[in-house]
């Protein structure tokens, strides 16, 4: 069975779901793990199929989450012309900024990536005027669709899953073709991919922006989900929390990380006695991933078989 074949049974079974589910809590957190796994898409296709690392994602995460808000409470600005300015201005920002950057290498790269998270969730923090500091921003619209509003857990899942296996499709896609084909030659061996004549910095610089693409395409849609944002929901370990779903799903193993994210997102909402030992609950999981599954639920399913 293909990738795309999977991809659609994968569709196919998620909107059942939403179809069987009535309770409402379960239905957003369904919906809360969609936006994340929006955002683990683009962070595998950094990490996994470019090797390169982002340890300050959930400040992209921010960037599209404020933007699009700030744009659609304080100017009046529709709030789907406000996601895709926020968008645009984000993807811009990563390019920007991912074209010095990505000449590091290694725990360097790691280092800035984080600054940079860091320096984001520091300016929405302490910019108390315009982004409410640490009492947090609301006040956005409920967004519409052709006149009908998703104002509901049930009408936001129907929204938001199709438009996560959208993603997740183009992904697919852009693996599949040449540029895949590159990026996997930069992870092996970026000198060699150098020497057949790929621009590889430039390579590095695009995949970062379309990850940054999807990071505040994700949290310009979770800001108008939810009708709040604060800066504690940025901080880096969010962003670590995407680093581990990508390493435990298996780096550059679409399918492994679907399941993966969805499975980490909700734990920690069923399971609310250890809340607040998520982060060490995290720390420990990546842990073993790295010392027992390398390769993530790839090779734990393999074992399984």
């Amino acid at each position: 069975m293909n990738k795309k074949t999977f991809l659609l049974l994968l569709f196919i079974l998620t909107m059942a779901v939403g179809v069987v589910i009535k309770n409402p809590f379960i239905l957003n957190m369904l919906s809360m793990a969609a936006l994340t796994l929006i955002v683990v898409t683009g962070l595998n296709l950094l990490l996994g199929f470019a090797g390169q690392i982002s340890l300050g994602h959930a400040g992209f995460v921010a960037l599209g989450a404020y933007i699009s808000s700030l744009l659609s409470v304080k100017l009046g600005i529709n709030p789907w012309a406000a996601i895709f300015i926020a968008v645009l201005v984000s993807s811009l920002f990563g390019a920007i900024i991912g074209y010095p950057t990505l000449k590091l290498k290694s725990h360097y790269l790691a280092m800035a990536t984080l600054a940079i998270g860091e320096i984001i969730h520091i300016v929405v923090n302490n910019y108390v005027e315009l982004t409410g500091g640490p009492q947090g921003f609301s006040g956005m619209p409920m967004l519409s669709l052709f006149g009908f509003m998703l104002d509901n857990e049930t009408k936001f899942y129907f929204f938001i899953w199709p438009v996560t296996f959208l993603l997740i499709l183009l992904s697919v896609n852009l693996v599949e073709s040449r540029f895949g084909r590159a990026y996997k030659a930069i992870k092996s061996k970026e000198n060699a991919a150098y020497a057949f004549g790929v621009n590889v910095h430039m390579y590095k610089v695009f995949i970062f922006t379309v990850s940054v693409f999807y990071a505040s395409l994700a949290g310009a849609l979770y800001a108008f989900y939810i009708g709040f944002i604060s800066p504690s929901s940025f901080g880096l370990t969010q962003s670590i929390d995407y680093i581990v779903m990508v390493v435990i799903g298996g780096m550059g193993n679409f399918f492994g990380i679907f399941f993966t994210t969805i499975i980490l997102s909700v734990l920690p909402n069923i399971l609310t006695s250890i809340e607040d030992y998520w982060p060490i609950v995290n720390g420990l999981l990546l842990i073993f991933a790295m010392m027992v599954i390398p390769n993530g639920m790839k090779r734990l399913f393999s074992w399984i078989k």
